[in-house]
């Protein structure tokens, strides 16, 4: 399975999910696109390692995390009868996780490529400083998104530590949310974490290949169906 088969099933089951939210369909869709996250980390992963230049990485991710709050916010912060509300430091869209989570790898990388173990005290800081900002934006995930995407990229040389962080971050997810709840009264927080697991095989299947070179794809689809949905939800409201 390529990374283009991958980042497919992810886009299909983002998209699942946010037309359950935006236009409040059956709670299935929000179940179904448990599963894209952890791909997108997966990805998000994978690209950190194989990209040419981690600079221009973040960059990119910087950028769309900015241009798709707006489409974000008409999304999902909305509420009707009131103005219009763009806000980019608070209920901040999935761009700004990715961002912190591979501004985290890089700087952690950069010192560690430095060799000296009396710079290595900065590493835990950093990562504190990653989550603490996450937290601060309230990204989607949050310091838990950032903190994922940290372990799956340090442990990206080895297939089955990917498979066993994706795991071992599907159950602090939604874990919780099973307990709290009795299964016959509301059995959507297992489903959602039965979701979520999914993502271990797809990633299992992975071949290293890259498939088709669309390395915009997920970019552009990301705001561009939040404004689209919103649109739809407007005209039919």
């Amino acid at each position: 399975m390529t990374a283009f088969t991958i980042k497919i099933i992810a886009i299909t089951t983002m998209l699942i999910d946010h037309a359950g939210a935006v236009f409040d369909l059956p709670i299935e869709t929000r179940i179904i696109g448990r599963i894209a996250f952890p791909l997108f980390v997966y990805l998000i992963a994978e690209g950190c390692k194989h990209t040419r230049s981690m600079e221009k990485y973040l960059l990119r991710l910087g950028i769309f995390a900015l241009v798709s709050e707006i489409p974000f916010d008409l999304a999902f912060n909305q509420i009707p009868g009131q103005p219009i509300l763009i806000d980019f430091l608070s209920n901040t869209n999935i761009f700004y996780t990715l961002f912190l989570g591979v501004a985290c790898v890089y700087t952690v990388q950069k010192i560690w490529e430095i060799r000296r173990p009396a710079m290595w005290i900065l590493i835990p800081f950093i990562i504190i400083t990653a989550m603490a900002a996450a937290e601060f934006f309230s990204t989607d995930y949050g310091y838990r998104g950032v903190l994922f995407i940290f372990c799956t990229a340090m442990v990206s040389k080895y297939k089955l530590a990917q498979l066993g962080v994706i795991i071992l971050f599907s159950f602090w997810l939604y874990l919780p949310r099973v307990m709290a709840v009795d299964f016959a009264v509301n059995p959507v927080p297992f489903y959602m974490l039965i979701s979520c697991l999914l993502a271990v095989p797809v990633a299992a299947f992975a071949n290293g290949g890259r498939g088709r070179p669309v390395k915009w794809l997920f970019y552009v689809t990301y705001p561009a169906h939040l404004l689209l949905f919103w649109a739809v939800a407007l005209i039919l409201s």
